[in-house]
């Protein structure tokens, strides 16, 4: 029986890589924000954060998660981003499965996340400045819950990656 949540910054790489390690375990892998939005009456998760704020958002995200965990004994499941600001969701999900953080550095993970332009949960007028903020805040938030931290490094072959966090889980004793 285990699960498995994978967390960290935005484009650290949590989706591909919970996908690609499930497919190596042969073990069930769910997205969270895909758990939430049938809970965001219509609306997508950027418009229901924005209609009802960060406060509502984060009640379904942490009865979705927890609806899912409480009725499925082995799965891995990415977390959204922000994840780390939900107390009550991290609180749950230390207590019911594994915490992974998939850390990489904020100077390689910068140039990804500004490829498509400035997103919104970035100020415009400084997005250097106001991501170095927010990665600093959230990666002290990640470590303190997680149960193994995986420095990534830059962004290299993602099936190498993958192969090397299946490693870790298992020199740890995570599966």
């Amino acid at each position: 029986m285990a699960k498995i949540f994978f967390a960290g910054i935005k484009h650290s790489g949590k989706t591909r890589m919970a996908k690609l390690v499930s497919q190596m375990l042969g073990m069930e892998c769910i997205d969270a924000d895909d758990l939430v939005l049938p809970l965001l009456e219509g609306f997508s998760v950027r418009e229901y954060y924005r209609n009802n704020g960060k406060k509502a958002f984060m009640e379904k995200e942490y009865e979705a998660v927890k609806r899912y965990a409480e009725d499925n004994d082995t799965f891995i499941m990415s977390l959204g981003g922000g994840a780390s600001d939900n107390r009550e969701l991290m609180a749950f999900i230390k207590e019911n499965g594994c915490i992974i953080y998939l850390c990489r550095d904020e100077k390689d993970m910068l140039p990804v996340i500004l490829r498509d332009g400035i997103p919104p949960f970035l100020d415009e007028r400084d997005p250097e400045g106001s991501f170095h903020r927010l990665y600093e805040e959230r990666d002290g938030k990640y470590r303190a819950y997680a149960d193994l931290v995986l420095e990534l490094g830059p962004y290299r072959d993602k099936k190498e990656t993958a192969e090397s966090i299946l490693e870790a889980l298992k020199e740890h004793g995570y599966v």
